[in-house]
C-alpha cells in the first residue's frame, strides 16, 4: 500500500514536471504569447521575489475558502436531515437551492457588502451560497440512502429520532458527506476567487486581477498557482480526514474539532472598519493617478483637516458610484461623464472636489497601422472597454469627423493584448498615461489622439463626488477635503519622488516592472492634475450641453447644476 501510493505521487510528479517542461518552451516558442502565457520559469521567479506577498494574499483566500465550506456544512447538514425527515420540506427548499446556485457571485456582491460592510464574512457567504446546492444534496442523498434492514431494526427497538441519525444514518451517509465535501473545496477556489474580484480588499483574486489590470501577467498567474496549490492541500485535507472517519466513527469527534477550528479561522479574519472614518471608493485600482491620495494620508495633509481618509478599491469603474449611493462608502473618485450619466438617471450625487483636471481617456494606437490622422480609423478596427453610453459617445465622435471603422471589438479587460497582437488597430477606453506606458513597457509602440481631435470639449477625468443628503456634501466638510486635496496634490507635483515611494509602499504588491512603467506614467500626468479646486461652472456647461446637443444627456441635469452653481456662488 505504500508503495502503490510513492508511485502514484512519482507519477503525478513526473506529469507536471512533463507538462511545465512543454508550456516553457512553448512559450519561448512565439513572442506573441510574452502578453498571455508567461513560461513557467518566470512566473516561478516572480513567486519567489514576492513570496511575503504571495503568502500574505494567500492566508486570506485560505481562510475565505475554509470559512466557506465551514458555513455551508453548518446550514447543510442539519437541513438535509430535515429534508429526509418531512418530505413537503425538501420539495418546497430545493427550487430555492437551485435559484440561489443561479444567482453570480458578481450580482450578490453589492448585497454582501450592504450587509457585512467590507469585510471578511462578506466574501466568505457568497462561497457558501456557491457550495451550498451539491453539499447539501450529497448529505440528503447519503442520509436517505440507508439499509431497509436497518432502519427497520431501529424502528423495532423504538429508538429516538436522534438515535437513528446520529448512530444509523449519519455512518451510513459518511461516504456521500465527504464527496459532498471534495465538490465543496474543490468549487471553494472558484468562489473565492468570484467573491474576490466583487469586492475584496485583499487575497489572490484581487492580486490576480490588480496583476492583470496592470499586464503584469507573471503575477497574475504566479497568483492561479497559489489558489490552485491551496485547493490541491484542502483537498488533500479532507481525503486524510475521511479516511480517519472511516477507520473509527468515534473520530466523528475530531472531524467535528476540524469544522471548528474552520469557523474560528473565518471569524479570526472579519475586521471592523477603522471607526470614524470616510471612506472614498477609488475609480479602480491603484494607478499613479491617485498618488496624490496616498501620500496627503501618510504625510497628515487630510489628518490636518480633521478627516481619516480610508481608500478603498473597486475591480471595475462602473462599481464606485453604486457603493457610494448605497451608503456602503462616504466619497467616490469618478469621471465627470460618469457622474452625468448617473445624474440623468435620478442619482443623488453632487461633486465636491478635482483630482484630474483633463481627460485621460484616448484613442491609442499601434503606429505600424497606417494610422496618423483621424480620420485614418475609416476601415480600421476599434477595440473598446466601455459601456453603452460610452459606446455612444464613441459613436459621436466619430460621426463628427465621418469616420466609419470597419468593425468594433470588445476588448473588455484585454486592452494590452488587442491592440499588442493585432486583434485591433486603435483602442478607446484606454488612458494614454496608463494603458499607453504599459504597451511601451512591453515593447510595443503606440501614440494616441486626444479626445479634443474628435470635438469633444474639455472636461474634468476624476472628480470626488458625495451623496447630497450625506454632511460629506456640505460646505464645511467639504472645503476642509479641497484643501487637503490641494495641499496633497502641490506636495505630490513638488516632491515627484518622493510621492511615488509613498504610493509604492502602500501597493507592496507592485512589482518591480510595475512600478516602473508607473513611475513613468506618473512623471508624464503631472500636468494634468487639478491646480485649484473651484469647479469651473463654465468648463462644466459647455460639455453637458456638447453632451445633450449630440443625445447622451437629457436637459433636467443641467438644470440641476445650475441649481448647484447659483447655491455655491
Amino acid at each position: 500500500m505504500f508503495y502503490s501510493t510513492i508511485g502514484k505521487v512519482l507519477f503525478s510528479c513526473l506529469t507536471f514536471m512533463l507538462l511545465f517542461t512543454f508550456w516553457e518552451v512553448f512559450s519561448h516558442s512565439y513572442e506573441s504569447l510574452r502578453f498571455i502565457l508567461p513560461p513557467p520559469s518566470k512566473i516561478t521567479e516572480i513567486v519567489w521575489m514576492h513570496a511575503d506577498r504571495f503568502a500574505f494574499h494567500s492566508f486570506a483566500t485560505f481562510k475565505e475558502m475554509l470559512g466557506g465550506v465551514a458555513f455551508a456544512l453548518i446550514v447543510a447538514l442539519p437541513l438535509a436531515w430535515l429534508m429526509s425527515l418531512f418530505g413537503p420540506l425538501r420539495n418546497m427548499l430545493q427550487p430555492i437551492f437551485i435559484a440561489i446556485q443561479c444567482i453570480p457571485m458578481f450580482a450578490l456582491a453589492p448585497i454582501m457588502v450592504f450587509w457585512f460592510d467590507w469585510s471578511f464574512l462578506a466574501i466568505a457567504v457568497p462561497i457558501s451560497l456557491m457550495i451550498f446546492l451539491p453539499l447539501t444534496i450529497c448529505i440528503y442523498k447519503g442520509l436517505c440512502d440507508v439499509p431497509e434492514a436497518f432502519s427497520d431494526f431501529f424502528l423495532q427497538y423504538q429508538a429516538t429520532t436522534w438515535q437513528t441519525f446520529y448512530k444509523l444514518q449519519l455512518p451510513c451517509a459518511m461516504t456521500a458527506i465527504f464527496s459532498g465535501l471534495r465538490i465543496a473545496i474543490a468549487m471553494a477556489g472558484i468562489g473565492a476567487v468570484a467573491a474576490e474580484w466583487a469586492g475584496a480588499q485583499e487575497g489572490l483574486g484581487l492580486l490576480m486581477l490588480e496583476s492583470r489590470r496592470s499586464a503584469d501577467i507573471e503575477m497574475m498567474f504566479g497568483a492561479i498557482f497559489c489558489v490552485t496549490a491551496i485547493n490541491l492541500g484542502l483537498y488533500g485535507g479532507i481525503v486524510l480526514i475521511e479516511k480517519t472517519v472511516k477507520k473509527s466513527y468515534p473520530n466523528m469527534i475530531k472531524s467535528s474539532f476540524f469544522v471548528c477550528i474552520m469557523i474560528m479561522l473565518a471569524f479570526s479574519g472579519c475586521k471592523k472598519a477603522p471607526e470614524k472614518s470616510t471612506t472614498i471608493v477609488l475609480d479602480w485600482l491603484p494607478n499613479p493617478n491617485h498618488i496624490p491620495l496616498y501620500a496627503g494620508i501618510e504625510l497628515g495633509f487630510f489628518k490636518n483637516e480633521g478627516i481619516n481618509l480610508r481608500i478603498l478599491k473597486v475591480i471595475d469603474p462602473g462599481d464606485g458610484l453604486p457603493y457610494l449611493t448605497s451608503m456602503q462608502a462616504d466619497l467616490c473618485l469618478t469621471y465627470m461623464p460618469h457622474c452625468l450619466h448617473a445624474l440623468s438617471k435620478d442619482a443623488r450625487i453632487i461633486p465636491i472636489s478635482i483630482l484630474i483636471q483633463e481627460p485621460l481617456n484616448s484613442l491609442i494606437f499601434h503606429k505600424e497601422s497606417a494610422i496618423t490622422k483621424p480620420n485614418d480609423i475609416t476601415g480600421k478596427t476599434v477595440g473598446y472597454c466601455v459601456d453603452g453610453f460610452h459606446t455612444a459617445f464613441l459613436e459621436v465622435m466619430f460621426d463628427n469627423r465621418g469616420i466609419s471603422p470597419k468593425k468594433y471589438y470588445n476588448a473588455s479587460s484585454d486592452l494590452i493584448s488587442a491592440i499588442a497582437n493585432r486583434h485591433v488597430d486603435i483602442l478607446y477606453g484606454a488612458y494614454w498615461n496608463i494603458e499607453g506606458e504599459i504597451l511601451r513597457a512591453k515593447g510595443v509602440n503606440v501614440d494616441h489622439f486626444p479626445l479634443d481631435a474628435f470635438g469633444v470639449p474639455p472636461y474634468y477625468e476624476l472628480i470626488v463626488v458625495a451623496r447630497q443628503e450625506d454632511p460629506c456634501a456640505k460646505s464645511g466638510f467639504k472645503n476642509a477635503f479641497q484643501r487637503a486635496l490641494q495641499n496633497s496634490i502641490d506636495y505630490s507635483v513638488n516632491h515627484q519622488k518622493e510621492a511615488f515611494e509613498i504610493y509604492s509602499r502602500a501597493n507592496p504588491d507592485k512589482s518591480l516592472t510595475t512600478l516602473q512603467w508607473e513611475y513613468r506614467s506618473w512623471l508624464k500626468t503631472m500636468d494634468s492634475f487639478a491646480k485649484q479646486q473651484q469647479i469651473d461652472s463654465t468648463l462644466w456647461n459647455e460639455f453637458v450641453d456638447w453632451l445633450i446637443d449630440h443625445h447622451l444627456l437629457s436637459d433636467h441635469v443641467k438644470l440641476y447644476f445650475e441649481n448647484v452653481f447659483s447655491s455655491n456662488s
